[in-house]
């Protein structure tokens, strides 16, 4: 059963929550993953879902993926503040979507250190019921514009569950075509260090 700590911080308008829950087993891990990389594959490869061209969808086999990676499958605590302000997120184009920084989410790298990260709320998606817990976490990394997209990835979080799993981390639809507006990375989301999960990128970068 998962158990919250609340830390109430008054002078700050923010509250951090310890979130000491039990995971899945490793096997569960590795199955839920490999179904979220089949279902890439299947959207990369279907005309409605892909975001590639006809002749590039003739040739396409499947993404590149880092090996399963389980440390990088994490129960995140986070931080709430209260303040949090509507704000238009800068995208590739003049399109600018509504979000408010969230939660920051705190993680523990392979390294030992612990990284924080923003995780967004969607204006526009508030209203679909099926999305009133998504939250976006765009980030970059050291691996960008080596074995990644150079410029950034994305992952999402539920709230509630409150799981980060990079292993779920995927391309901007912009990666594959220029037809896309993507949200760009912001800078307080650019990590010093590699994550070595998730989607990895073949074309130009």
């Amino acid at each position: 059963m998962t158990r919250f700590l609340f830390l109430i911080l008054f002078l700050t308008g923010c509250f951090t929550v310890s979130n000491a829950q039990d995971l899945p087993s490793r096997r569960t891990i590795k199955k839920e993953v490999r179904a979220w990389q089949k279902e890439q594959n299947h959207k990369m490869a279907t005309e409605a879902t892909s975001p590639m061209d006809s002749a590039e969808r003739a040739t396409f086999k499947a993404l590149p993926f880092y090996p399963m990676n389980l440390g990088a499958y994490q129960a995140v605590n986070w931080e709430r503040c209260a303040d949090s302000a509507w704000f238009e997120m800068p995208t590739t184009t003049a399109r600018k979507p509504i979000y408010r920084k969230y939660a920051t989410l705190y993680f523990t790298h392979a390294d030992g250190q612990i990284y924080s990260l923003i995780a967004y709320q969607s204006q526009a998606l508030l209203d679909k019921v099926e999305y009133q817990d998504y939250l976006f976490v765009p980030f970059g990394d050291a691996t960008n514009g080596t074995d990644t997209y150079g410029g950034g990835r994305y992952v999402e979080v539920t709230r509630g569950e409150w799981i980060l799993d990079f292993n779920k981390a995927y391309n901007p639809y912009c990666a594959y075509s220029g037809r896309y507006s993507c949200p760009k990375v912001p800078f307080e989301n650019i990590l010093p260090i590699p994550i070595l999960a998730g989607t990895k990128y073949a074309g130009h970068h």
